[in-house]
């Protein structure tokens, strides 16, 4: 992070040198910095299994270059770090099987078929687990490719609006889930899900992810010359997800993992959804 910090501050510096005599309207290309604060959620499009929860609020910055067409049109990119989450919701007994060191034991390993009673050995330290919800923290480094329609001066102010898209590539991902242990019941001779919850952090869940993303980008925004060639803008942009970030069927999760552990029958793998969507809230200076 401190490496893409410098790189772009000495850019920044580079470029505004070589340009500090031009004005606004003499220029063909623009440069500057953006910060952006970012309410962003998770989106599935099977509401049956797993359905949005609670927005997380992010956060981002980018260098913004811009490339004029014309008078009116510029074509807009630059380089970010965004810092994105949500929360989901589980509705369908998803669960999941943990060793010692809480990383994630593959479904394919775990054969429930054995029936319950074969899990109860004081040898085997895998515990299983009943997924309630699930909040996300993801890092992406972020291309975005616009287009740019500006007015003309009105009284100060310059009016824009964008559309395209953005490209992304996810760095980091940590999840916290809410999980219900699942404990043996010397009573009935099964397991059962325990009636409190309990969060576990830091899960890694490689595996199940896609570490690339692509999004639709729109958006609309003012900006103010401040003097000479140099300007603040304020743009609120539109974010929607067009890849799932997970696998579509986990290689983790399971289906109604109480009740198919009990019955000793092969469980269905999980399927998953999650679209990051997000508000984009752009402040920046462009020279």
């Amino acid at each position: 992070m401190k490496k893409i910090l410098l790189l772009v501050s000495s850019s920044l510096l580079l470029v505004n040198s070589f340009n500090a005599q031009d004005t606004d309207a003499d220029k063909k290309f623009r440069f500057g910095l953006r910060i952006v604060p970012t309410p962003t959620w998770l989106r599935s499009t099977d509401t049956k299994l797993v359905e949005k929860g609670a927005a997380k609020f992010g956060f981002g910055f980018g260098l913004q270059t811009e490339f004029r067409i014309n008078s009116t049109a510029s074509f807009v990119t630059g380089i970010g770090g965004d810092f994105l989450g949500g929360k989901q919701t589980y509705k369908n007994g998803q669960g999941y099987v943990l060793n010692k060191d809480n990383g994630y034991v593959d479904s394919k390993q775990s054969d429930f078929t054995l029936g319950a009673s074969s899990f109860t050995a004081s040898s085997n330290t895998n515990k299983f687990y009943e997924l309630k919800s699930r909040s996300v923290k993801a890092t992406y480094v972020t291309i975005p490719v616009l287009l740019k329609l500006m007015t003309k001066d009105i009284s100060g102010l310059k009016y824009f609006g964008m559309f395209g898209g953005n490209i992304a590539i996810q760095t980091k991902f940590r999840a916290t889930d809410e999980v219900a242990l699942l404990s043996w019941n010397t009573t009935t001779g099964k397991y059962d899900a325990a009636s409190s919850t309990s969060k576990i952090e830091d899960l890694r869940p490689t595996g199940d992810l896609i570490p690339v993303n692509l999004a639709l980008n729109v958006g609309i925004g003012a900006e103010y010359n401040l003097s000479g060639s140099t300007s603040f803008f304020v743009s609120i942009n539109y974010i929607r997800g067009f890849i799932n970030q997970y696998q579509a069927t986990s290689d983790i999760m399971v289906d109604k993992i109480t009740e198919n552990l009990n019955a000793g029958t092969a469980p269905t793998k999980s399927k998953q959804s999650g679209f990051s969507d997000g508000l984009q809230i752009n402040l920046g200076i462009l020279f």
